[in-house]
Parts: C-alpha cells; sequence; structure tokens
C-alpha cells in the first residue's frame, strides 16, 4: 500500500531554506491549492467582499523569497493578499481574524537559526488549520490537478500592503493590561532575539510607562536568534543584572514563546508564569 505524502509537520512547513519542502516551487503550489481551498470553505455570501488572505513573517532573509512565490500563487487563484510585514505569530493571528480573511499565514521557523524557515496557516479565526484542511491543500499539491484550475486575467488577485496592522497589534497588546494600572517606574530588559517582536514588545512596554533597555532588535535577515533570545537567556539575566531592571523578557525569533527573570537575574519557571 502506498504511503500518502505529506509537506505539512506538527507545526507547518518547515526545513532549511531553499531546499525541499521549503522552496519557492513549493511554496508556489502551496498559494495555488491554498488559494483555491480556501476560496471553496469560505463563500462570498456573508458580505466580506473578495476572498482575501494576511501574510506576515519574521526577520529571515529567506522571508522575502517565500513570501512572493506564496503570495503569487495566491493572487493567481483570484484571492487577493494583504501583507502586513515582519509580526510577531500571535500578530499574525489577531490581524487575520481582525481583517475578517479567509486565512492566514505566518513565514517562520520559529526558534531555528536564520537557515530554516516554514508556512504555516491559520483559520479566519486566528486557530491553527485543522488536519482535513492541511491534507486537502496537500492532495492539491502533489496531485496537480491544481495546474487546470486557472481564473481569466481579470478574475486574478490584487496585493496590498497594511501599513497599520503593526499598530492594530500594539493597541490590542495594550488593552490587555488591567485598565487603570501602567508600568511607570519599572525598569525592563527586553531580548528581541532580533526577530518578529523587535519594534512591537519595546513600543508595548513603552507606551504602558515602562523604561526599557533593548537588546535582538537589529535584524538583519541572519542574526535572528543568534546567541540571544529564549535560547540563550543568558543575556538576558545578565543585562537585568547591570541595568538593575525590575524584570527581563526574552522572546524567540517570531515571538510565540518568551522567557522572564526576576530582579536578580534568576530564571522565572513558566509554570509560575
Amino acid at each position: 500500500m502506498s504511503q500518502t505524502k505529506k509537506i505539512f509537520g506538527t507545526d507547518g512547513v518547515r526545513g532549511t531554506a531553499n531546499i525541499e519542502p521549503v522552496t519557492a516551487e513549493t511554496a508556489l503550489k502551496l498559494g495555488r491549492a491554498a488559494g483555491h481551498v480556501f476560496k471553496n470553505i469560505t463563500p462570498l455570501s456573508r458580505g466580506r467582499g473578495r476572498h482575501k488572505i494576511v501574510i506576515g513573517k519574521d526577520t529571515r532573509l529567506s522571508g522575502y523569497l517565500l513570501e512572493n512565490a506564496i503570495s503569487s500563487g495566491i493572487l493567481s487563484m483570484g484571492v487577493d493578499v494583504l501583507f502586513i510585514g515582519p509580526l510577531p505569530t500571535p500578530g499574525v493571528a489577531y490581524v487575520t481574524r481582525s481583517l475578517r480573511a479567509d486565512a492566514g499565514i505566518v513565514i517562520t521557523a520559529s526558534h531555528n537559526p536564520y537557515d530554516d524557515n516554514g508556512i504555516k496557516f491559520f483559520r479566519p479565526d486566528g486557530y491553527k488549520l485543522d488536519d482535513n484542511i492541511e491534507g486537502q491543500i496537500e492532495q492539491l499539491v502533489f496531485s496537480g490537478d491544481i495546474e487546470s484550475i486557472r481564473p481569466t486575467a481579470d478574475a486574478i488577485g490584487k496585493a496590498v500592503r497594511i501599513d497599520d496592522a503593526l499598530g492594530r497589534y500594539i493597541e490590542y497588546a495594550k488593552s490587555s493590561f488591567p485598565r487603570g494600572m501602567t508600568l511607570e517606574g519599572m525598569r525592563i530588559v527586553v531580548d528581541c532575539a532580533h526577530g518578529a517582536a523587535y519594534k512591537s514588545t519595546p513600543c508595548v512596554l513603552r507606551e504602558l510607562g515602562a523604561e526599557i533597555f533593548v537588546y535582538g532588535n537589529q535584524p538583519d535577515g541572519m542574526n535572528i536568534n543568534k546567541e540571544c533570545g529564549s535560547m540563550y537567556p543568558q543575556q538576558m539575566c545578565q543585562k537585568v543584572w547591570e541595568h538593575r531592571a525590575h524584570l527581563g523578557i526574552s522572546h524567540d525569533g517570531d515571538a510565540d514563546r518568551v522567557l522572564f527573570c526576576d530582579e536578580t537575574g534568576k530564571l522565572i519557571d513558566g509554570d509560575d508564569v
């Protein structure tokens, strides 16, 4: 009996950038297949206008390659693409829901080094894609059936850059803080891992009143997670002690995980958080 071909792992598609399955060629096929599947899942009868898919990413060099390839596939199926740029994975999920998109995509390999990358899909509500939907996308990618489905030139999708996506997420994050409370008087060290949170987390903390000391906020495409961030919490702990800060915060590359340390530089157990 032949084994079913798989492209999705436990957390989307992931591997070394520019090596299968994390290539422009496969990303293009994924975009075409996903565009077709989400169009069929979500009819336009809900009065939302055109079909649309949100695409966000972290700061890896290969993110541009994959973003362009997968968006080309989506557009070719008559689905609009909303680019939101580098944003934490939870932010991509939030913006997907906020903009009432058919789906969201984040291009990231989380805490892995820069030469890895991946593609993860979200449902319209911002949660992880169901296995059966991933199966439909895989079937179209491997069968080649998608090649016979091509909208006419007047029906292809449009690409739009959403300039206020970062601002939307910052306001949402601030709104989750208890009303009437501030961080005034707090000194906080933040290690952004040269990743997706390099703008959002410092901005949220500043606007809530904290004095912050930021590290890992100079992404160059190849330094994400490099001896910094949540995989290397010793930098955060040391800087908390140096700055006599009250708290340390350390993200990974896509900011879907975080570590904290107290004012002595001691890591705080995740169960206590």
